[in-house]
């Protein structure tokens, strides 16, 4: 990240967040780069490297809260879609951007999506990558009744993993006990999340024996060093919050109040889907296609599991600047 500009803000809640900057050229839009679980701001360094700021691109980068060098609050509390949108937006005030296109990967595609339909007015498209767009909600998430009904109907459920994140004491401690056992889990070949992520108690069974099996390609060891090292500083606490949040109900009982309305996406939507993803599955985008919510959308899909930008920097970076260009 040493060729962008790094800052500091305090922002209305009075978190502290690290973000990177590169200010666009004139005429050309700034896009929101927002990661997600467990990564930080780093994790877009390629893409807006050697892709986006090269063509004269802006970038407005943060350590999403829980994350990196940004404040590391432990109350589930504060992680709440009103809240965090708040704080994008007073990211963006401080750099005195009125509009963004709003883009995520992950937990920071839900919060890209969530910007959008809080704050239409700041957001001028939108971009997605493995988590799709979602429709109106139509209850909390409760995984005793979630997890069945999806066996049912893929033959496998995608969070048996929440348990373990969710549990405010177990969660934490065993991932900073193997943080090492954990990076090699999530960045093994797509189809072995069958048998962790996608298992129940399957990733708390791989941690527990500190297992550590072969990654990918990408996963260098300079990677593997990078999170071991970060991850034994922070910890997990703050940034499994979300997680907590999440099946505690406090995004559906915000998401939940805006109008039906607020969920078409009217402006243009890039989504970028890892047809190998067995977490954040490529089909997801059918639920908002059939209801007509996305009249803009468009789909490219990169043969990678969920680090698509990290499995297939090229392509993705080559889809994001075609579509930048036939849009803006």
């Amino acid at each position: 990240m040493d060729t962008l500009t790094k800052k500091i803000v305090k922002v209305s809640r009075g978190f502290s967040y690290t973000y990177y900057v590169s200010t666009a050229s004139s005429g050309k839009p700034t896009i929101l780069l927002l990661h997600g679980w467990p990564d930080h701001a780093a994790l877009w360094e390629d893409l807006a490297t050697r892709y986006l700021i090269p063509q004269g691109y802006g970038v407005i980068i943060p350590d999403c809260l829980g994350h990196g060098d940004t404040s590391k609050p432990t109350d589930p509390e504060v992680f709440d879609s009103a809240g965090l949108n708040g704080d994008f937006i007073d990211i963006l005030d401080a750099e005195h951007v009125e509009k963004v296109i709003s883009c995520g990967h992950d937990w920071g595609a839900g919060h890209a999506h969530r910007l959008y339909a809080f704050h239409p007015e700041r957001c001028s498209g939108l971009i997605m990558l493995n988590f799709p767009a979602s429709p109106p909600p139509q209850g909390p998430i409760v995984m005793d009744q979630l997890a069945p009904a999806m066996i049912q109907a893929i033959g496998y459920f995608t969070g048996w993993y929440w348990a373990l994140f969710s549990d405010p004491v177990a969660g934490p401690a065993l991932l900073k006990e193997h943080t090492e056992s954990l990076f090699t889990a999530l960045h093994a070949e797509p189809i072995e999340w069958m048998n962790t992520l996608c298992a129940k108690d399957g990733l708390k069974t791989w941690l527990e024996q500190d297992k550590k099996g072969p990654v990918q390609d990408y996963a260098t060891n300079q990677m593997r060093e990078n999170f071991i090292n970060r991850m034994k500083r922070d910890g997990f606490e703050s940034s499994l919050c979300y997680y907590r949040s999440l099946l505690d109900g406090r995004f559906y009982e915000q998401d939940s109040r805006l109008p039906a309305e607020r969920y078409k996406i009217d402006v243009p939507y890039l989504f970028v889907a890892g047809t190998q993803d067995v977490v954040c599955r490529a089909q997801g985008i059918e639920a908002v296609k059939t209801l007509g919510l996305v009249p803009h959308l468009t789909v490219k899909e990169i043969d990678a599991g969920h680090w698509s930008m990290l499995a297939k920097p090229g392509e993705v970076g080559t889809y994001f600047l075609e579509w930048l260009r036939d849009n803006y």
